[in-house]
């Protein structure tokens, strides 16, 4: 019998233990990684190489070429900075675009658990008819791990994608400790790639530098018209754009970036309260001491004295 999907399957247990209270639903934070593969791959298009089904999760993240993934049935472009999220038993293709090959780095692994030694030797099957749904990993129901998509874009810049490289190359090493380092590094990468996802975290490439300047120098002022201009938007498009990915106005959001840099210094230097206003560009350090306070819901020289344990 051959199966669009074989997740389809131990999924029926799955949703057995989801008719239980909510207690028995686990979190990204108790699972136990193991890492079966991890390494770099270019997919050229041949036959022996596209539909495959996996016996393990996959990640794969797409560094150049163009094309497209179909995945139990449904199909998703594919080509750089695609990340793919294939769950345990489902079917699926790479087919790639003449003349653009898809290259990639894959991470097969274990959430819920080493598995036995039999099968943590294999992690794909390429004839889908054949494959027991015994082989497959455990799963658990776990809702965190259901509201990651299956297909998203990465900047290449991010986080989510210069950790996914560095996990690939040291799994690939010959570090006695690769390992563990790995499975704990993949662990973190999951959080991460879930907290992002969740929260709404930017992903527009058009506010990445006007974010990242915001952040490293919040006390500078940039006239709204120089804001719009760097987007290419109008002041109605950027204001929507804008709030849409970090879910406050220009000015909410530079004031939060601001505050976040008066906590750092009050914590990381010896700077007076005065001279740290003076530094985020305060005329008087009464204002300063009322916006921290808002922000913080202490003054500025409580906090410091506070995170100090000085109080």
């Amino acid at each position: 019998m051959r199966f669009r999907n074989l997740y389809e399957i131990p999924v029926l247990k799955g949703l057995e233990m989801m008719e239980k209270t909510a207690e028995s639903f686990r979190k990204l934070t108790d699972t136990s990684v193991f890492i079966r593969a991890a390494h770099a791959y270019t997919y050229r298009g041949r036959p022996e190489e596209e539909t495959r089904v996996g016996f393990a999760y996959a990640l794969h993240l797409f560094l150049h070429g163009e094309g497209e993934m179909v995945i139990g049935g449904r199909t998703y472009p594919v080509g750089k900075g695609s990340l793919v999220f294939i769950r345990p038993g489902e079917v699926h293709a790479f087919h790639y675009k003449p003349g653009h090959p898809l290259e990639a780095y894959n991470i097969y692994f274990d959430l819920w658990g080493r598995p036995e030694p039999e099968k943590s030797l294999y992690h794909l099957a390429f004839r889908t008819d054949r494959v027991h749904p015994s082989l497959l990993t455990r799963i658990e129901p776990c809702p965190d791990l259901e509201r990651l998509p299956t297909h998203f874009s990465v900047q290449p810049s991010s986080p989510l994608n210069e950790w996914f490289i560095q996990i690939c190359r040291i799994h690939e090493g010959s570090d006695e400790y690769a390992e563990r380092l790995t499975a704990n590094l993949l662990q973190s990468w999951l959080l991460y790639a879930h907290g992002q996802l969740s929260s709404g975290a930017p992903t527009d490439k058009r506010l990445k530098p006007i974010l990242e300047r915001m952040e490293k120098d919040p006390e500078r002022y940039v006239p709204y018209d120089e804001l719009c201009q760097a987007c290419g938007l109008e002041k109605t498009q950027f204001y929507m754009l804008f709030r849409s990915v970090t879910g406050m106005s220009p000015k909410a959001y530079q004031l939060k970036m601001k505050m976040r840099k008066a906590a750092a210094l009050l914590l990381e230097s010896d700077e007076s309260v005065t001279g740290i206003s003076e530094m985020l560009g305060y005329e008087t350090v009464h204002y300063f001491s009322k916006q921290f306070a808002d922000s913080y819901g202490i003054p500025p020289s409580r906090y410091r004295s506070q995170s100090r344990g000085l109080l």
